[in-house]
């Protein structure tokens, strides 16, 4: 009849599938099993006849009926869902299937799922952090500037090594004839700007008239410098400032953009405001102001527009779209070659050598400390990496873990015609999808970590203007690398789940299978350790080499010095006022109570700023050169003050005498290594040598200290009267009884005595000064020092975890050992045993690794050898412990189980 309906091998499977299981079939599943039977019987009809269909459901019916489980109803509703046939869903509405399907075991497995999110967010966290620290300082495109990509630092060159800056005229010489760049040049200059009150400090920059065209930057107020505002020196004193300085000390009001405010002392009319964001060609340097070139000489700027022998301008350009960076350079070499050796050249004989030139990409920092940055956060990246690649690893391992568990569920997929590339393709889904969860909660990690970091005291004395959270760039690189560590990590658990025979494990035989996850499980474990170990060691060697910076003398006394950059010149101070002033200033911290030396410097030691002149002295002949030639030698302008403040004996001769001064004979004060290499067992007291074109006698003799870096050997260094080579810029040093900080209130209060106008100076310890030249040290015992840790806690954590899951696995066997009477402890021996014998071969894997790995970082260890024993054995005896702590709870755990109970489990 037309009515009565033909009943199909399908709904018959059906029927008896219902009778095995009603509840759960009929309230889960419903008719969805009838629509996946049908879709079945029509794929095997056409593949192999009514007879492949017949076999089909009667292996299928025999199989899900011993094996009644509810994951395998789950496994049979999703494999209802895959595309068996060319005209199967689509590849978007398959992957569509697959997220749902995952959301739901994740959710289903609620506790491990946020376990393994915590544990890929610590290790995503941790490269986030750190790539958007170096993303901040050398990698970021400079804000404000339109397309960046296409500026270019231009480096002066010497074809044996070394650079040099510009002149002024070697800079109009190239910017004039180049026909592959727009070249622009500026200096770094300190002023004091001032609205009618006190005077605050800021951070200016002096440019050329093209320096706003040629970074492409608009004003967001007012306008930039006219033609000829650049043309005429001296002729036009205006400026133009930052838009934080106009929100921070011109109250944001509009106004202000016409009016006049004090700059140095004197009167400058205010232009235009820059954009926000803007803060130069080097944006981590908070530039305030931005004043023409041509009003150098009355902002007291160093260097001249007129002198060739001057090199004290930094240059950039932007290249023309129809050249190249190699055609720019190759020109700007040859332009730099005719400067030097044109029979007019105004350049000093020294200076003829730089004839050729590099272009370097606008990074954010000078080229030498852009390259040494990008290395120092290139090891912290790969540490970073570590503690990532540990995490993965634990991951995998929990994956792993997981698929066992779910290897009945994955036999019914197979027994019901799922591909095994379907089903690698639906576990990969699952762990992608974890270490992307992982990845977004990395980077709230991310925030705070920049947070802290944002937070690290840096003793420099120029504004410091850092925003280290994370951009679009470091989130978009955070999701990229949990991406591809997801697949990375999540790929072998899921080949390894889809390869099993499905018969076997239905029937319940899982021990081939059981021991491949067991060695896979096993290696993974081997890796965790090895990784820690070597994060470990790089940990310990930072911080034993801070310990070694701490310890090394610096050759003169650190403590209970209070000390502060003063600079009268950007206040209006002629070199006469600016002499009476320290003078004055010093008398009177002098007399104070408590204070037993007041001196000043011009370069604080080990503070990263060098001074260096080109000597000759008649009876040295520098290395390739002959007798009485140049060579160059690091100096330091001081007063008569500066050795008692340090505490630096004069060994022989004399100090530096107040009356030392512009009107008295040249004199200098040598160290050791001075006069040991220049006159070699001879009195150096008396010699002389030459500093532009004077001559200048040695009168004294102090031991040799450090000056440039703590782990440098002993090199040549002399000591200048400061009134003979007068400078308004200086660092006061003033040495007290007690705490520096006591003093700082009393300093600052004699400072506005003399002169309510300065701005307040900001003081700060010698020690707080010289320790930056163990920053990289201090960040790197901080970072690394949390790397370390979290490494440790999740080489820690996978430890446990798989031999808490093989002593489960095993719960059978340890159950017939304990009936036929062995001892808990010898449980506990087995178990611990088993976890030692991986800790063991994972440090000896790892020791070989950090044997090579930590050979990157003896450029930071101050004369600690990458190889330092006692690193090793600290660290080596640490990971023993903790892994050892870490196996002997499964263990102890498995040992306490009941013999009954865990036969019947078995």
């Amino acid at each position: 009849m037309r009515g009565r309906a033909t009943t199909t091998v399908s709904e018959r499977v059906y029927a008896a599938l219902m009778h095995v299981y009603p509840r759960t079939f009929r309230a889960e599943y419903g008719d969805e099993m009838i629509d996946y039977f049908r879709d079945r019987r029509r794929d095997e009809h056409a593949r192999s006849g009514g007879r492949g269909v017949a076999r089909l459901w009667i292996r299928t019916l025999i199989d899900l009926a011993s094996t009644a489980t509810h994951e395998h109803i789950t496994a049979a509703r999703l494999a209802r869902r895959l595309p068996h046939s060319p005209n199967g869903d689509s590849m978007a509405q398959a992957l569509m299937q697959d997220l749902k399907f995952t959301v739901r075991m994740l959710r289903k497995n609620l506790g491990s799922t946020v376990v393994a999110v915590a544990i890929i967010a610590l290790g995503t966290g941790a490269v986030s952090t750190i790539f958007s620290v170096a993303n901040a300082i050398v990698l970021r495109p400079l804000p404000g500037v339109t397309t960046p990509s296409e500026l270019a630092i231009i480096e002066r060159t010497q074809p044996t090594g070394g650079s040099l800056s510009a002149s002024y005229p070697y800079y109009k010489h190239i910017a004039a004839n180049s026909r592959t760049m727009q070249i622009a040049a500026w200096s770094m200059i300190q002023l004091t700007m001032s609205t009618g009150g006190e005077g605050v400090s800021a951070l200016g920059n002096i440019v050329s008239g093209n320096y706003f065209d040629v970074l492409a930057v608009r004003p967001a107020i007012g306008r930039f410098f006219s033609a000829d505002e650049t043309s005429v020196p001296n002729a036009h004193p205006v400026v133009v400032v930052s838009h934080a300085f106009w929100e921070r000390q011109l109250s944001g009001d509009s106004s202000t953009v016409g009016k006049t405010i004090l700059v140095n002392g004197s009167r400058y009319t205010l232009v235009g405001v820059a954009p926000e964001h803007f803060s130069g060609i080097y944006p981590v340097l908070r530039t305030d102001v931005w004043a023409p070139l041509m009003m150098q000489a009355q902002l007291r700027a160093r260097g001249s527009l007129d002198n060739a022998g001057s090199a004290w301008l930094e240059l950039f350009g932007r290249i023309a779209p129809s050249s190249s960076r190699s055609e720019a350079r190759v020109e700007i070499a040859a332009l730099s070659k005719q400067f030097a050796t044109a029979p007019t050249s105004a350049e000093p004989t020294a200076l003829a050598r730089f004839t050729s030139a590099n272009l370097y990409p606008a990074s954010g920092l000078p080229v030498d400390a852009a390259q040494a940055v990008a290395g120092f956060f290139g090891v912290l990246l790969a540490l970073a990496g570590l503690v990532l690649l540990i995490a993965s690893v634990n991951v995998a391992t929990m994956l792993l873990a997981r698929s066992v568990v779910r290897r009945r569920e994955i036999a019914v997929r197979l027994a019901l015609g799922a591909a095994r590339g379907r089903l690698v393709r639906q576990l990969l889904t699952e762990s992608v999808t974890l270490f992307l969860l992982g990845g977004a909660a990395g980077t709230l990690i991310a925030v705070w970590g920049t947070r802290l970091l944002g937070r690290i005291d840096l003793p420099v004395d120029v504004p410091i203007a850092l925003d280290l959270a994370p951009d679009l760039r470091a989130l978009t690189v955070t999701m990229i690398v949990a991406l591809l560590t997801g697949i990375g990590f999540g790929l072998a658990p899921a080949l390894q789940a889809s390869r099993l025979d499905f018969a076997t494990t239905l029937r319940g035989d899982t021990s081939g299978g059981g021991r491949i996850r067991s060695r896979l499980r096993s290696s993974l474990i081997v890796g965790q350790v090895a990784l820690s170990l070597v994060l470990l060691s790089a940990s310990g060697l930072f911080v034993r080499a801070l310990d070694r910076g701490r310890r090394i003398d610096p050759g003169f006394d650190v403590n209970n010095v209070a000390t502060t950059a003063l600079n009268v010149g950007t206040a209006g101070y002629n070199d006469a006022r600016a002499r009476t002033f320290y003078r004055e200033l010093a008398a009177r911290l002098a007399a104070m109570p408590g204070v037993s030396a007041v001196g000043y410097a011009r370069v604080l030691p080990l503070s990263m700023n060098n001074t260096g002149v080109d000597i000759s002295i008649d009876e040295y002949a520098p290395p390739g050169k002959s007798p009485g030639a140049d060579f160059s030698v690091l100096i330091d302008d001081i007063d008569e003050g500066y050795l008692a403040v340090t505490r630096m004996p004069v060994v022989a001769g004399r100090n530096i005498r107040a009356t030392d001064d512009s009107t008295a004979p040249r004199v200098a004060i040598v160290n050791r290594a001075f006069a040991d290499h220049f006159w070699t067992g001879r009195d150096p007291i008396g010699r002389t040598f030459h500093l532009n074109r004077n001559t200048v006698t040695v009168v004294g003799v102090v031991p040799d200290s450090k000056f440039s870096k703590l782990n440098a050997a002993p090199e040549p260094f002399m000591y200048l009267p400061i009134a003979q080579h007068f400078d308004a810029g200086t660092n006061l040093l003033v040495r007290t009884a007690g705490d520096p900080a006591n003093i700082f209130a009393a300093i600052r209060r004699e400072i506005r005595a003399l002169d309510p106008q300065l701005p307040a100076p900001t003081l700060t310890t010698l020690r707080q000064a010289t320790s930056v030249s163990l920053l990289p040290q201090r960040v790197a015992v901080a970072v690394t020092g949390v790397l370390g840790l979290l490494g440790l806690l999740l080489a820690a954590v996978g430890l446990y975890g798989v031999l808490a899951f093989s002593a489960a696995q095993r719960a059978a066997e340890i159950g017939i050992r304990l009936a036929l009477g062995a001892l808990r402890t010898d449980v506990v021996c087995l178990v611990v045993g088993e976890g030692m014998r991986l800790v063991g071969i994972g440090m000896a894997a790892g020791l070989a690794l950090s044997l090579l790995a930590t050979q990157a970082l003896k450029p930071f260890l101050f004369g600690v050898s990458p190889l330092d024993p006692v690193t090793f054995v600290v660290i080596g005896a640490t990971l023993a412990s903790v892994a050892l702590f870490a196996s002997y709870l499964p263990a102890r755990r498995a040992a306490s189980a009941d013999p009954a109970s865990s036969l019947r489990r078995g």
